[in-house]
């Protein structure tokens, strides 16, 4: 849709009319009378007066230029501009006041010393502008004591009452300009730094393919912070002063060093596990972390960035969080006898097990280490409320609200708000729970440490702080769990941990198109929570399992 420069002039005409209109009316009438006591040259004299009123506010009329007439507007223009007559430049506007202090911020703001304009070619009508017709031209500034800024400029040009006259926005001073915004020749931040891992080993996206989105993170959130110097040259800054955009780069910032939590060997060994024989072309991620302190030390994935921005259902990995929930809240043991069945009738609604295993004898750790669905079931519709489950997961784990350094997407267990049957999907890590690998890694590292220690990927930044820390008894509970599904022949996860001392949970999610596959490990030898997982997966000792594996088996 065009812009009508003449519209504002027009109402703003049409309001002083109205407002003239009345008083006039009252005038007439005095007129009259004066009129008939002999005030006929007063009466005249209003009438007059009325007249020119009535001129100056007629609404403007705009026309389309021709060629001539838009080349002499845009050069009276660019004369007076580049021979510093700023008033008289911008007297050959649309808008005066608007177009001097601008072109004076711009003087200004660039220390310019001298401006001149070459290349004035009027070219076709601007679409997005009644009756404009376009001319271009270039413009260089020399910058007071430090080279020229130089740059193809644009500009339109109207007939407005019968004046051809440059058409008045910030875009004139230079392409993209918007009000409020200014051109700076001044100091310039640092872009860009060295990120290094915890050792000090650089780390470049070219080497570690999955840390290239890390990087950029870091280098955009970090560089300047990190900078030895800073650079000079022109920039765009908004109103508060802020840098918009870089526009120039007179001097370079002198870069510095990013430090990170990552460790470059930890890291090489997630990207090879990604690419493990045993999964092929599976989409994969993976996060590793101290547990002991909640530094990053490696992240990594195949076929799509969800390691810290995934929101995926968990599996059967969340019976880590339900375990936790039922002892803190129901005060379950882990020797508690639950009977494992093979399906389970909430409300309606049947729940199995995945492979339909079953156990009447079992006890808590032996469902936890079979993974057995509807032992979890009953124990949580049975024992927990509404709302359990999240206060656990956010009390307790420390799930949300979290900044790492870079983005992330928190975990999420939704309140059930009496639904039976999403008390039961949610205890075993599906209904409306999503999480993604650095939160599941983080559970992993809380139960390891039994400690909350909120992930960074940035050494010193502030960690947040569970409401709850977990209890001492709770937490060696759950690892004694994790550690007979790691070494026990009915274990799920007995196959991948052999030779690894620790524990595990596998998980095993079901999607609308299928499964994925997940695996959560926690390494005594070197201090990793490692979660893995795998995209359309089936169980996660047969996917996301040897990723992990490699991952805790690798050098550190």
């Amino acid at each position: 849709m065009q812009q009508d420069p003449g519209d504002a002039a027009r109402a703003r005409h049409r309001h002083a009319s109205q407002r003239r209109g009345g008083a006039w009316r009252i005038g007439s009438m005095v007129c009259a009378g004066l009129a008939g006591i002999g005030g006929l040259g007063a009466c005249l004299s209003m009438w007059g007066a009325r007249a020119r009123a009535e001129e100056q506010t007629k609404p403007d009329v705009v026309t389309t230029p021709t060629a001539a007439q838009a080349t002499s507007a845009v050069q009276s223009f660019l004369t007076s501009w580049s021979g510093s007559s700023l008033a008289a430049a911008a007297r050959a506007t649309d808008d005066a006041a608007a177009a001097q202090q601008a072109l004076q911020g711009y003087a200004t703001g660039l220390k310019a010393s001298r401006v001149t304009f070459t290349n004035v070619v009027v070219g076709a009508p601007d679409p997005a502008v009644a009756h404009a017709l376009r001319t271009t031209f270039h413009v260089s500034t020399m910058l007071q004591g430090d080279g020229t800024f130089s740059y193809d400029g644009v500009a339109d040009t109207l007939v407005v009452n019968g004046k051809p006259v440059v058409h008045w926005r910030p875009s004139v001073l230079y392409p993209g300009l918007t009000s409020g915004q200014n051109l700076v020749f001044g100091s310039i931040p640092a872009t860009a730094a060295t990120v290094v891992d915890r050792h000090g080993t650089v780390l470049t996206g070219k080497q570690y393919p999955s840390l290239t989105g890390i990087i950029s993170a870091l280098q955009s959130e970090y560089a300047q912070k990190a900078q030895i110097s800073p650079g000079q040259g022109v920039k765009i800054t908004d109103a508060s002063g802020k840098t918009v955009k870089v526009l120039k780069v007179n001097k370079p910032a002198v870069p510095g060093k990013i430090s990170s939590t990552l460790d470059a060997a930890t890291q090489a060994a997630a990207e090879s596990a990604v690419n493990d024989p045993h999964i092929k072309t599976t989409p994969t991620d993976v996060v590793a972390i101290d547990y002991t302190t909640g530094q990053i030390r490696a992240v990594a994935f195949k076929g799509g960035d969800s390691a810290l921005n995934g929101a995926a259902a968990p599996g059967s990995t969340m019976k880590m969080i339900t375990s936790a929930a039922l002892m803190d809240k129901a005060g379950v043991k882990p020797t508690d006898k639950v009977p494992c069945v093979k399906t389970t009738l909430i409300s309606g609604q049947t729940f199995h097990n995945f492979q339909m295993e079953s156990d009447p004898s079992a006890d808590l750790t032996k469902d936890f280490a079979i993974s057995c669905n509807t032992a979890f079931i009953n124990e949580a519709t049975s024992k927990l409320h509404s709302g359990d489950l999240r206060a656990e997961a956010r009390d307790v784990f420390g799930i949300g609200d979290w900044k790492i350094g870079v983005p992330t997407t928190d975990g999420n267990v939704p309140n059930e708000n009496g639904s039976e049957n999403l008390i039961a999907a949610q205890a075993i890590g599906q209904g409306q729970v999503t999480m993604n690998t650095l939160t599941m890694a983080s559970v992993v590292a809380t139960i390891a440490d039994g400690a909350f220690h909120q992930p960074i990927i940035v050494p010193g930044l502030a960690q947040r702080t569970a409401k709850q820390p977990i209890s001492a008894t709770t937490s060696a509970y759950i690892r004694e769990m994790m550690v007979a599904t790691a070494t026990q022949s009915y274990g799920t996860a007995e196959p991948r941990m052999v030779g690894i001392p620790g524990g595990a949970k596998t998980g095993t999610a079901e999607t609308a198109t299928g499964t994925n596959g997940w695996f959560a490990a926690y390494d005594t030898a070197n201090h990793l929570a490692v979660d893995a997982l795998a995209v359309g997966g089936k169980e996660g000792v047969f996917s996301a399992g040897y990723v992990a594996r490699d991952v805790m088996l690798a050098p550190h």
